[in-house]
């Protein structure tokens, strides 16, 4: 009971502050990283939108030095001027929670959830239990959830308790600058990572798993990592390099209670090779997506994000029959035939041995891309404007 009425108060106090219009504070990744939705957003309206002051909020001292550094506003999330700003902002904007920017003020805020990416796996149903405090709270609040697709964006509306979010159906701000090739922003780490890549002057093949529930989502039917060895040879024979990035569960940096340290065991036996490169977890996946020939996934939201390159893809997807009764998929990118599929690590050292997707006219899937493209990211979301549209209200 305390807890309810320390709530409702907490809501109060926050709803009276007087709030300035043209405020708008970021964050992500329960304020520990510079990247996704939040970020490419926060530089666009950084860059076109005077009319706005935007303000990214962390926890982690690299992202407050390196924003400071460039010459934007960034402030701790405990801060004095930090929670200041979060209390009189007009609008939250973040990826994941509202703990990305700050958890007890975000909470009873005006927001709008970016999320990170169209999923194409189900996600499991989370039971609410009615709260009247909560209904009451969320009525009166207006918080957005962003997606481009309706209907797959129903199922993880129903993950949150009812009437918190109304969908905000629009592309999202990390594709938009694929779409129109306007990536001109890296960290440093991103442009030492690019270089790297140039200079290599190899072909590229971005491998992007998704996260598994037992935490290795890399090279799943590799039992003996001496197979690598062979992957390895296939990889310098064709003049090529794999860029890899696990998933931000599986890093370390990222605090996750279900983060698997038996994957560093591959990652250390990876590094011996000198045909693999490796983004960091502060790397901004969709800042270096376009320096990727190839993409290599299996049901990651990557895949959706790629189409926008219009490149080749290899779903590599060993462990397909047990996710497909674990999990099932809102949209099987598996059955949309938009790529090669490897189903085990031979078919895949087979598959870049031959080097058979050369380009586009020689995928005979890329009408299907375009057509899953349409169907995912219409072209009637009028890109970012959706959302600019509601800030500006």
């Amino acid at each position: 009971m305390i807890k309810e009425i320390s709530k409702i108060a907490l809501f109060f106090i926050i709803k009276i502050i007087p709030k300035k219009k043209n405020l708008l504070v970021f964050g992500d990744r329960a304020g520990l990283r510079f990247a996704d939705n939040s970020r490419h957003l926060f530089i666009y309206i950084n860059k076109y939108h005077k009319e706005f002051r935007p303000i990214w909020i962390t926890k982690r001292k690299e992202v407050h030095d390196f924003l400071k550094k460039k010459g934007y506003e960034v402030y701790y999330s405990d801060s004095l001027k930090g929670v200041y700003f979060c209390l009189v902002a007009n609008w939250h904007l973040y990826n994941f929670v509202e703990n990305d920017i700050n958890e007890n003020i975000t909470k009873f805020s005006k927001c709008i959830l970016l999320w990170h990416g169209v999923l194409p796996k189900k996600v499991k149903n989370i039971e609410h239990k009615n709260n009247f405090i909560n209904n009451y709270i969320f009525k009166r609040l207006k918080k957005f959830f962003v997606y481009p697709n309706e209907r797959l964006a129903l199922g993880l509306l129903k993950r949150f308790p009812k009437f918190k979010y109304e969908l905000l159906i629009s592309n999202l701000p990390r594709n938009s600058v694929l779409e129109n090739n306007t990536i001109n922003f890296h960290t440093d780490n991103e442009r030492e990572l690019i270089n790297k890549i140039d200079l290599s002057k190899k072909k590229i093949y971005g491998y992007f798993p998704t996260w598994r529930e037992d935490g290795i989502e890399i090279f799943r039917d590799v039992k003996n990592l001496e197979k690598l060895d062979e992957l390895d040879e296939i990889l310098k024979k064709t003049n090529s390099i794999i860029l890899l990035k696990k998933h931000m569960n599986s890093e370390k940096t990222d605090g996750d209670r279900r983060y698997n340290s038996e994957i560093e065991k591959i990652i250390e036996k990876l590094n011996t090779y000198k045909s693999f490169i490796f983004a960091d977890y502060e790397t901004d996946l969709n800042s270096i997506l376009n320096k990727c020939d190839y993409l290599i996934s299996d049901y990651s939201g990557v895949i959706f994000d790629f189409l926008y390159l219009n490149k080749p893809i290899i779903l590599y997807i060993p462990d397909y029959k047990d996710f497909l009764f674990n999990n099932g998929f809102e949209l099987n990118p598996i059955e949309s035939n938009i790529s090669r599929v490897a189903n085990n690590i031979d078919e895949l050292i087979e598959l870049i041995r031959k080097n058979e997707i050369k380009n586009n006219d020689d995928d005979k899937t890329y009408e299907n891309k375009l057509i899953l493209k349409e169907k995912i990211f219409s072209t009637k979301n009028n890109g970012i404007s959706n959302i600019l549209s509601i800030l500006k209200k």
